[in-house]
Formats: structure tokens, sequence, C-alpha cells
């Protein structure tokens, strides 16, 4: 009859290490201990990892809202009602999602909420929304559009895709969208992909603040910046417009030279582009890339401006519905706009070119 080995309940660690194994019923080859042994080892080895990451996130999160509270931290950024109106923007938004979503939606850098006025597209009656944050890249419009693509169905998406935005890592914006809004997964996983400790700590001390606080405190409406315009220094007032476009106090920019540039989009950057277009094929959203307009200075800077035209260009012939639009090249829109009377400063237009480039752009969508 073959021998049958187990173990029986009362056998514990020590006793496998000593081999204090008595009677018939404890035989047990000696590798077969060891194997076990081993298990066990491991077994608690996990648990007490576990529980070490479990008591360290305990501790981890409250600290970080002490610590950030105190304001004197550089690896913590809570910076919530900023210029750029993100806690109005993203609380509009929210509330959208209880009714019809937009028609139109733009979505991007700061060269978007400041370009795309949503008032223009009333005339047109279509009911437009503004996503843009201060330099969002494509990372951070993943996050927003699918948290909102769950609950609004526009018939076209804006995306814009400055040079500049696509060579930043977008931790700044990371750290905007979180100190502005609740977090849910979209949102926490596009922190954590950032794998920037600054961008971390702010998660964490976001999902520990909104734990005591159910909702984000929004700011007024209009704030006063200090910026500059070339070199010109100003204090002007960023107005939030329901709708999500900021309007800036008017001002004519003063041209200034402006150093060749090399343009080195970011592989993650160009792949977070493509996800996001990845995402409106599946929802069935046509989608128009497009490069809203800088100075000709500023343009011209660009030593291989073509090149960076191409990869956007071949991103967006990867998926259908999907256009590409710079604006830079199109004259019957630069010949509109002048360097000075329709600039703010070298990549963003003032309140006269805004209007010219709206009127100019709702006319190209509707002729589609």
């Amino acid at each position: 009859m073959k021998t049958a080995y187990f173990i029986p309940k009362h056998l514990d660690r020590n006793s496998l290490h000593d081999g204090s194994l008595v009677g018939n019923n404890h035989l047990m080859p000696r590798n077969q201990k060891k194997m076990l042994f081993l298990q066990i080892e491991m077994k608690l080895f996990l648990r007490h990892i576990i529980l070490f990451f479990i008591a360290g996130a305990m501790i981890y999160m409250p600290l970080t809202w002490v610590v950030g509270n105190i304001g004197t931290v550089s690896n913590i950024s809570y910076i919530p009602n900023n210029y750029g109106h993100m806690d109005l923007r993203l609380a509009e938004a929210d509330s959208m999602c209880l009714g019809k979503g937009p028609d139109i939606l733009f979505i991007g850098s700061s060269h978007c909420y400041r370009t795309f006025d949503t008032r223009m597209y009333d005339t047109a009656n279509l009911k437009a929304f503004n996503l843009g944050s201060s330099n969002q890249t494509p990372k951070q419009s993943l996050a927003l559009l699918e948290r909102y693509l769950e609950h609004w169905t526009p018939r076209l998406v804006v995306i814009e895709v400055h040079p500049d935005i696509m060579e930043n890592s977008g931790n700044e914006s990371a750290v905007d969208i979180l100190s502005n809004t609740h977090i849910d997964p979209p949102i926490r996983s596009m922190a954590l992909s950032q794998k920037n400790l600054r961008v971390f700590n702010t998660l964490c001390f976001r999902l520990f603040d909104q734990t005591i606080h159910s909702a984000v405190i929004k700011g007024d409406s209009i704030i006063n910046v200090s910026t500059n315009s070339g070199d010109t220094s100003l204090n002007v007032d960023f107005a939030y417009v329901r709708g999500g476009f900021v309007e800036v106090t008017p001002y004519c920019y003063k041209p200034v030279p402006i150093d060749p540039t090399t343009i080195n989009a970011r592989p993650d950057q160009l792949e977070a582009l493509r996800q996001c277009l990845q995402s409106l094929k599946r929802c069935r959203i046509p989608c128009l890339l497009v490069e809203v307009p800088s100075t000709r200075a500023r343009y011209e800077s660009y030593t291989n401006h073509r090149s960076f035209e191409q990869q956007i260009m071949d991103i967006a012939a990867s998926y259908a519905g999907t256009r590409y639009l710079n604006l830079n090249d199109d004259s019957r829109i630069t010949v509109q706009l002048n360097d000075t009377t329709c600039f703010f400063d070298d990549d963003h237009l003032n309140q006269k070119g805004v209007a010219i480039l709206n009127q100019f752009f709702l006319k190209c969508i509707l002729s589609d």
C-alpha cells in the first residue's frame, strides 16, 4: 500500500525547521519539508509587506495633507482656484453630466481655453464647451476625455496641439487638475502615470482632503494675474466665462526677437494623443487636431516645424474621422491676424484676435 504524506493542523514553522516530526503519520521527505517552509516564510513576508503599505498609506496621506497646508514644501503643490479657473470649469462640466452635453468640445492647453470663445458658437445654435487647462498635455486630455465621454457624445471634439505642449511633461497640468476636482479612476491613473513625486504627493493630499471636504471650494470668476508679454510686465484680469473660455484684459503685444528653437515632441505625449483618438474612434466621435495661431516670428522660429507637422498628420491619418488643421499655414486667417494688434503675447491671441479666429473657425466647421 502506498504511503500517504500529509501535514497535520498543528504543524508550525518551528517543527519544520528543527525536524521535530514524530510518529508514522508525520513522515515527510526532506525536500518537501524545505519547500513547505519556504512557502510559509513567503506568505508571512507578503503579509508583512501588505500590512506595511496599508499602514504607510494611512500615515502618508494625512501627513501630506498636514505638511501641504503649511505651504512650505516644494514636493507638494496644492493650488486650487488658480488663474486658469480649472475649478470653475470642471464644476460646470460636472453639472453638465446631468443633462445634454456639448455639441462641440474643445480640449487642450491655455492656447485652447484662451482661444476658443464658446459664446461665439451660440449664433449657430451650437452648444460649445472648453475643457482646456494651463499646460494641459495629451496625457491629461486623455484622463478628462475618459471621465466625460461616459456622459457626453459631442458632434465634434477639437484637440489643440501646440508644439511646446507636445514636449511638456504634463506635471504642472496634472497638479492643476488634481487641485481642482474630485479624484476618480481616470484622474488617479493619470497622476500615477506621471511618475513624479510632486504629482504623487499632490494626489495623496487631495485624496485625504476629499475625505474631509466633500466638494472642491470654488474661487472667484475674475483673478488678477502678474504676467509678461514680451519684455513687458503686466497685471491683467483672467475672467472665467461660462462654457470654459477665459477672457483676458485687452493688451497688444510688442514684438521682441525670438531665438530659433527645435521641437522635440515627447514619445509618451504622442502615444497619449493616439489613445485620445482611439477613445474617440470607439465612441464614433469625429475629431479635429488644431494648431492655433502664433505670431509669425514665433511660428517661424521653429526650425523643424515641418517634421513636427508630419508627425501629427501621420497620427491623424491613422484614425478615421480625424483631421489636422494648422491655422498658422492658412492664409485665409493669417492675413487677418496682425502680430501686434491681434496678440496678447507671442503665442496667445488677445480678444480682438479671438473674435477674428472664432468667426473663421465656425465657418470652417459649418462648411464641412
